[in-house]
């Protein structure tokens, strides 16, 4: 069985170089852990598309944009898509990029994965058998935090998307005092 059409699509927009778009920056971040699954977690409309899309533009100022990888699920012409066809996206990806596999580490940013029943299994299996990060994101019940970990079997950590916090509620609209709190006057 091929790789889906979408998929294909997907993919091969996905090695193309980005301009950075003008994303209020989080201050949520990462941990950096070694060998875990990232998993991005929040209410609906609380940033986690934008985080994502923050953290593949970070790596694209370091690395070439086939070192890292955004796909998004959230789109109607993959419902129903089989758990194969995540595998056929790995193979094809090295197709496309034989000199990555096994010798240099990649970024796959997995945008609303809960959509894909049983990503589980294909995360755990690539994080055992390939040089690849992988942070995933969704909204779901089946993405909160103890989910994710009994389902990675403790492979996973959970960074919480919240809506602003007024520190980048300030950020957003140009106001963001330059100075720490601690220093502010009573005006700012």
């Amino acid at each position: 069985m091929p790789l889906h059409p979408v998929l294909v699509e997907k993919l091969n927009t996905a090695f193309e170089p980005t301009r950075p778009a003008p994303l209020t920056r989080r201050d949520a971040r990462l941990a950096a852990v070694p060998g875990k699954v990232h998993s991005v977690i929040g209410m609906r409309r609380s940033g986690k598309t934008t985080f994502l899309r923050q953290l593949l533009e970070e790596r694209r100022a370091e690395l070439p944009p086939e070192r890292a990888l955004y796909l998004s699920f959230d789109d109607d012409r993959l419902a129903g898509i089989e758990l194969e066809q995540l595998g056929f996206l790995l193979e094809e990806y090295y197709r496309a990029q034989p000199a990555l596999r096994g010798r240099e580490s990649v970024l796959w940013l997995l945008d609303e994965i809960q959509f894909v029943p049983g990503w589980e299994r294909f995360v755990r299996r690539v994080m055992d058998s390939e040089r690849v990060e992988v942070v995933v994101s969704g909204s779901s019940a089946r993405l909160l935090s103890r989910e994710v970990h009994t389902s990675l079997r403790g492979r996973g950590m959970a960074t919480v998307i919240r809506p602003f916090s007024f520190r980048e509620f300030l950020r957003h609209r140009g106001e963001e005092p330059a100075k720490e709190p601690r220093r502010w006057t009573a005006a700012e």
